[in-house]
């Protein structure tokens, strides 16, 4: 599950216009640019997908994409940061970062960046705990010596000591100054609270990262980089046949021993949290953190769509939901006050969010209680209807930019979900009632089903919701 919004949360989008009419005292009857709003969901013509075996087997996705003259490829490896051992926490993310960072013998630190600079092409990692990817980006004249030049990186990295001992001294910085960002340092907590010590719990620091040594990630390597981790994806201004060629001479030559893939279902485990539980991470600040999280749903339940819709009205259309109605612009509690939820294969999540004067917090937190225990106030056929017709004016905008949509498409691959699933997605959404919305609202966003987590200063903490704890635990949370 991505630590970010998910792909799946993806096809609720963010509010844009909506956002900015939000701020109007008229009613929505009212509103000038209403009769602007179409009820039929536009007409979307959904990009097809090419797939293609190498000869070793390598699954390689394509999507041609002639807009602008650049070619875009993820290089991703199954497996990744669930695999490290705890006391090598960090061991990942510095070995694919080393591998960008300090290119090969043939090709130094310096070359490497003017070679890259010189024709301004791109080459990165991003790091995942179930999946992780290197990325290509390039013009589509430069991009077949760019797929020979970086996947002679990928087979013989260099690894200088003196590059990985800057990278390591840049993460070590940053762990440092991780807890500045009280967001950040309050949602690295949840995760652990949620997920306690499972793998979903683990997270790097300054003493696992400073247990990382050069042969560390040198090993790592010779663990990751295998055929069998790798699929293909590419997106972009190139001939299939150009492409094929190019993938066949580089990738195509890797060994592939499908009995050793990686056993992604180590990922698949439930939270640990216990419902109602109340931690607090001390820090003398202005303003706490509030995060509710409480357990919800893999991709392909029947539930998602009811999902996707009472959370676009709880809290994922912005300033127009009835969560930042409530706490924002009502009672001016909050700046941002949302919900949002993360899907995958196996199992999710759902979680509220708002940052909160000191002198509010048990308001704040009474106040959400109620919203939770009360859906039918602001859950109706109407403002179902709404929803549904919002959410369907926003489908076309998940084909837009042909790089997130390939990321979408493999996503939703990975998630289980069938072929079908973007072409059926309008007609399942109009199948939710409002008797379906209720009744998943007190299934799964029962107040009491949460977990809170605070961050602000140690003893703010007074009980006013008669369904919280009287006193919040101090949360531990390593550096």
């Amino acid at each position: 599950m991505k630590k970010h919004r998910k792909i799946a949360y993806a096809l609720g989008f963010t509010a844009t216009l909506g956002a900015v009419f939000a701020a109007s005292p008229r009613a929505t009857g009212e509103r000038p640019w209403q009769h602007y709003v179409r009820d039929e969901m536009p007409a979307a013509k959904i990009p097809q997908i090419e797939k293609f075996n190498l000869k070793n087997g390598v699954q390689v996705y394509f999507l041609k994409a002639d807009h602008v003259p650049l070619v875009h490829m993820q290089v991703y490896l199954d497996g990744g940061a669930f695999e490290v051992p705890d006391e090598k926490l960090g061991v990942h993310s510095l070995w694919g970062e080393t591998v960008v960072f300090s290119g090969s013998q043939e090709l130094d630190r310096e070359k490497l960046s003017q070679y890259l600079e010189g024709r301004a092409s791109t080459f990165s990692f991003g790091a995942g705990a179930e999946r992780s990817a290197f990325t290509l980006t390039s013009m589509s004249h430069y991009f077949v010596r760019d797929v020979e030049t970086t996947f002679g990186i990928l087979q013989k990295p260099r690894f200088a000591d003196d590059d990985f001992n800057l990278l390591k001294k840049r993460v070590l910085q940053e762990f440092a100054r991780r807890d500045e960002n009280p967001a950040k340092w309050a949602a690295l907590g949840s995760t652990k609270m949620f997920w306690g010590g499972t793998v979903r719990g683990r997270y790097a620091t300054i003493r696992t990262v400073n247990g990382v040594k050069r042969n560390d990630i040198v090993e790592w390597h010779n663990r990751m980089w295998r055929g069998e981790r790798v699929s293909i994806a590419v997106t972009g201004s190139i001939e299939p046949v150009q492409l094929k060629s190019a993938l066949e001479k580089t990738f195509g030559n890797l060994a592939v021993d499908a009995k050793a893939k990686p056993n992604l279902d180590a990922l698949h485990v439930k939270p640990t949290a216990e419902p109602n539980a109340l931690k607090i991470l001390p820090k003398d600040i202005p303003q706490t953190t509030v995060i509710y999280k409480a357990p919800g749903m893999k991709h392909g339940d029947a539930d998602y769509y009811t999902l996707r819709l009472f959370d676009f009205l709880l809290g994922g259309d912005s300033f127009n939901s009835y969560l930042t109605q409530k706490i924002r612009t009502e009672k001016g509690w909050a700046y941002s006050a949302y919900s949002s939820f993360e899907t995958d294969d196996f199992t999710g999540s759902i979680m509220l969010f708002t940052q909160t004067a000191n002198m509010n917090l048990p308001e704040v937190i009474a106040a959400i209680d109620d919203i939770l225990a009360k859906p039918e106030d602001f859950i109706s056929k109407d403002k179902i209807t709404q929803a549904k017709r919002s959410l369907k004016n926003k489908f076309v905008f998940l084909f837009e930019n042909p790089v997130q949509y390939m990321k979408l498409y493999l996503q939703l691959k990975w998630d289980g979900l069938p072929e079908n699933y973007l072409n059926d997605y309008a007609v399942n959404l109009d199948k939710v009632t409002e008797a379906d919305v209720l009744r998943l609202a007190k299934q799964y966003y029962k107040p009491e089903n949460f977990s809170i987590l605070l961050c602000g200063p140690a003893g703010l903490y007074r009980k006013k919701s008669a369904l919280r704890p009287e006193a919040a635990l101090p949360l531990e949370l390593e550096k």
